[in-house]
């Protein structure tokens, strides 16, 4: 999903794009103009007949509120329109004089044939004898109807003469025609365009597009302070972030939240959908399947207004953490913001994690925020209980991390089975997170397992009692 962003491309419009500067500067003032047609203080903007201004209207309302030009103002809406934000219709034409840009036109009649404006429109009357045509006032003379070319006086219609109707003729040239060229006349600097050449230009109204509604709430508040809280927690946010998966596809993530603290690298896929209408399943779907394939496990997804039943069965099921309208506005709300990291737990998520026993192992981690439990007791998904050296969990406000740290002690390297039977029980209970001490190390089978699991591997040539 594209976001609203404070450069936007003016779109091609016909006549109207080429008007108007190649983009148009959006700010915090165009925001509240937004925010206006949201609250619908402002439902629909319509342009005003202005002969002041060089296009010949303007839209007062949004040269006030933004401070800009008559151009410039015609500049955002369009870009606005182009985004699909605004919805424009045709509101009028307008046309300038293309010599002097001035609006004050007056319309010319003149003859197709010579150009003459010396026309005149009436009943034209045709003498069938000698075939000269003109109009009724050119036959009258004294009362009787008399050919002005050969003088011979008419007496009865269809006989002597017809009448073909209402129509004009051009006094000097003679042309007898339907309707005549229209030119135009320009007051101001008195210069004659012919009709084709005179500047037209389209004027549209601009009203809010319902469709985008959801999504523009989203983008001019939330979107900012989402992005504000999560790197308040410490992570790095970046946006419209393209990751290659396993399958050889790339895939865009809307935010891709990233903290490193020095136990675990841990990397959040943030999903924005937006609608008119709950997000349906298979948009759900699309975005796990999307984030399976790229390796990422922590996953948030923005769904706004919400989603439908069974998209929201299918999210618990796949631990997609959702946030609806409702949920992300109490998310956001500044009373339930956690506290922002200590500067002591920063400096010392920037320290080396070093440890030479087990006691100082579960130090380190509390020292990181993360509640620690030896010897934990969890029945995994094929109902299994599997007991865990050290399950190290951290609520940072966006997820629950769950780490778990399996200790091997021996007196020659571990072997691949032990490495392999820490998997198997931590894919059981389902954390990706996983940890493993080996005391003196791993056999070169075994750490080669590791790192095709993800498997952080911490060696040791000992490690100290308790």
């Amino acid at each position: 999903m594209a976001t609203l962003g404070l450069d936007l491309a003016l779109k091609n419009h016909g006549k109207m794009a080429a008007e108007y500067p190649a983009k148009a500067r959006h700010s915090e003032t165009t925001a509240k103009f937004l925010e206006a047609m949201l609250q619908e203080s402002i439902l629909e903007i319509k342009p005003q007949l202005n002969p002041q201004s060089e296009l010949g209207f303007s839209f007062p309302t949004v040269n006030q509120l933004l401070n800009t030009s008559d151009k410039e103002s015609v500049a955002i809406l369009e870009s606005l329109a182009g985004e699909g934000i605004l919805v424009r219709k045709f509101f009028d034409k307008f046309l300038h004089c293309p010599q002097c840009r001035s609006m004050n036109l007056r319309p010319v009649y003149c003859c197709g044939k010579c150009g003459s404006g010396n026309i005149i429109r009436g009943r034209v009357l045709e003498h069938l004898v000698c075939k000269y045509a003109g109009t009724e006032e050119e036959f009258f003379l004294k009362g009787r109807l008399v050919c002005p070319k050969c003088k011979q006086e008419l007496y009865t219609l269809g006989t002597d003469y017809r009448s073909l109707g209402v129509l004009y003729k051009c006094r000097d040239c003679g042309e007898i025609f339907n309707q005549p060229t229209i030119n135009w006349r320009c007051l101001k600097c008195s210069s004659i365009t012919v009709g084709g050449k005179i500047t037209e230009v389209d004027a549209y109204s601009y009203s809010l597009n319902e469709e985008k509604r959801n999504w523009l709430q989203f983008e001019l508040k939330p979107r900012s302070k989402l992005l504000q809280f999560i790197q308040g927690r410490g992570y790095e946010v970046r946006e419209n972030v393209r990751v290659k998966g396993r399958s050889g596809a790339e895939h865009t993530f809307d935010l891709l939240a990233t903290r490193d603290d020095n136990i675990v690298v841990h990397n959040i896929a943030v999903g924005i959908e937006i609608s008119a209408q709950p997000i349906g399943l298979s948009r759900v779907f699309s975005f796990d399947d999307k984030a399976y394939d790229t390796g990422l496990y922590d996953k948030v997804l923005i769904a706004i207004p919400g989603v439908t039943p069974e998209a929201r069965q299918f999210a618990a099921r796949q631990r997609i953490r959702v946030l609806e309208s409702a949920d992300l506005e109490a998310f956001l709300a500044r009373d339930i913001f956690p506290a922002p990291l200590p500067e002591v737990e920063v400096e010392m998520e920037r320290k080396p994690f070093q440890f030479k026993s087990k006691s100082e192992l579960a130090s380190c981690l509390r020292s990181r925020g993360y509640e620690v439990k030896e010897g934990a007791r969890i029945t995994g998904r094929s109902e299994a209980e599997h007991t865990i050296d050290i399950l190290a969990t951290r609520d940072d406000g966006i997820m629950v991390h769950n780490i778990i740290i399996g200790i091997e002690v021996s007196d020659k390297p571990i072997g691949i089975d032990k490495v392999f039977d820490f998997d198997d029980k931590a894919y059981d209970i389902g954390i990706h997170d996983k940890i493993l001490v080996a005391v003196p190390g791993l056999s070169r089978e075994a750490m080669r397992f590791a790192q095709r699991q993800r498997i952080k591997v911490f060696e040791a040539e000992t490690l100290e009692p308790e």
